[in-house]
């Protein structure tokens, strides 16, 4: 699966995080829930729609539920599957703007962000 980073916009960016940083699976509910908490006011239909485009994109997994006789979604982001895609990706496009010395200055900057040693990255 080809995933491109650099094209998803801010608002979708932001719904990912949310999703990595969940210790479950997400309701469309949950996600609308936490994107106010971080004062972003949108519509359900909003946040429905971000999920489903990212699910089409490939980032997301749905599931399906039944839950009081009808149908709701259940999302989750496949971190570990997806991350080696996306950091191909974005190295792709430091490389085509910035050359070699732009990944550099990439790796450096991710190891200082890093919580892990730099002898284990």
């Amino acid at each position: 699966m080809t995933v491109h980073w650099n094209r998803l916009g801010p608002r979708e960016k932001q719904v990912l995080a949310i999703l990595r940083r969940a210790e479950t699976t997400l309701t469309t509910r949950d996600v609308l829930s936490r994107l106010r908490e971080a004062d972003v006011d949108i519509a359900y239909t909003t946040a429905s729609t971000i999920l489903d485009r990212l699910v089409e994109k490939g980032y997301l997994r749905r599931v399906e539920e039944v839950h009081q006789g009808s149908l709701r979604y259940r999302y989750e982001f496949p971190v570990d599957e997806l991350s080696r895609s996306v950091i191909d990706d974005v190295v792709d496009e430091v490389h085509s703007v910035f050359g070699d010395s732009g990944v550099k200055a990439l790796i450096a900057s991710g190891r200082e962000r890093s919580t892990t040693s730099p002898n284990e990255i």
